[in-house]
């Protein structure tokens, strides 16, 4: 015990140094993980809280909607086995957007579409919303830009205005804020008026009884849970390949200078 405080004496200098050292890598750590923590909230709240468990795309779109395109042949197979186990299936078209207000601010959406009735939309005001003329229900955090319901808004390149018919907690994917339209003209926006049977996956509320590998081969899709479809978020696994290799340089770093 003299001995060490006799060394705390002798080099305080130092030892004051490598605490500094220390606290200003955990306090590093921290403000790291909490960035983290923040860009994959902001790439995946959406799809993160919508009441499904797996979604099924087109074979070899890596969880990615943009890559993907189904269509009613394969959507059936998935609604038989819905209706013989008792799961939940809903088509889905997922799709990125760039708006405008009608006083021209520029709006980056990412517009989900989805039947009236499906059980993605829990809330009936929600239902009754999308059920009536085409419009969108914004996530509430468009009205931080001056949106608010009843206003228009102009689906750029599309020349195509809906009003807003309602706002809710829908949260982002791929770091744009999500608003939500009824299936038909979330296709009438990607396909044009003619196509209404493509869309860009199958939400599945599962059972643990469903046969996902049966109702694939059926349905000619493959099924990804809510986690692994996470990676078709654009720029999430760039990120959080990135954060964690930042992550691990620190943990070493703080090693060598305790070790030191």
């Amino acid at each position: 015990m003299f001995l060490a405080l006799r060394d705390l004496r002798v080099q305080r200098g130092r030892f004051v140094l490598v605490g500094a050292v220390i606290a200003l890598v955990a306090v590093l750590s921290t403000i790291v993980s909490g960035l983290a923590t923040g860009l994959v909230d902001d790439g995946i709240s959406g799809l993160r809280s919508l009441p499904l468990t797996h979604l099924a795309f087109q074979p070899g779109a890596k969880a990615s909607f943009s890559r993907s395109i189904l269509t009613e042949v394969n959507l059936g197979p998935w609604e038989d086995a819905a209706a013989g186990d008792g799961f939940d299936v809903s088509p889905l078209g997922v799709s990125f957007f760039n708006a405008r207000s009608a006083e021209g601010t520029s709006l980056d959406m990412a517009l989900f579409g989805v039947p009236p009735d499906s059980f993605l939309i829990p809330d009936e005001r929600g239902r009754d919303a999308l059920a009536g003329e085409p419009g969108l229900v914004l996530s509430e955090e468009f009205r931080s830009l001056g949106i608010s319901e009843g206003d228009m808004i102009t689906v750029s390149g599309i020349e195509r205005t809906l009003p807003v018919v309602g706002f809710t907690f829908a949260g982002s994917y791929g770091h744009v804020d999500i608003a939500f339209t009824s299936l038909q003209t979330w296709q009438e926006l990607v396909y044009g008026d003619t196509v209404h049977d493509r869309f860009s996956a199958v939400a599945i509320r599962a059972t643990d009884t469903t046969d996902f590998p049966a109702v694939n081969t059926a349905a000619g899709t493959e099924t990804r849970t809510k986690t692994q479809a996470y990676a078709g978020s654009p720029g999430y696994s760039a990120e959080t390949a990135t954060i964690n290799l930042i992550r691990g340089f620190l943990l070493v770093i703080s090693a060598l200078i305790v070790g030191a």
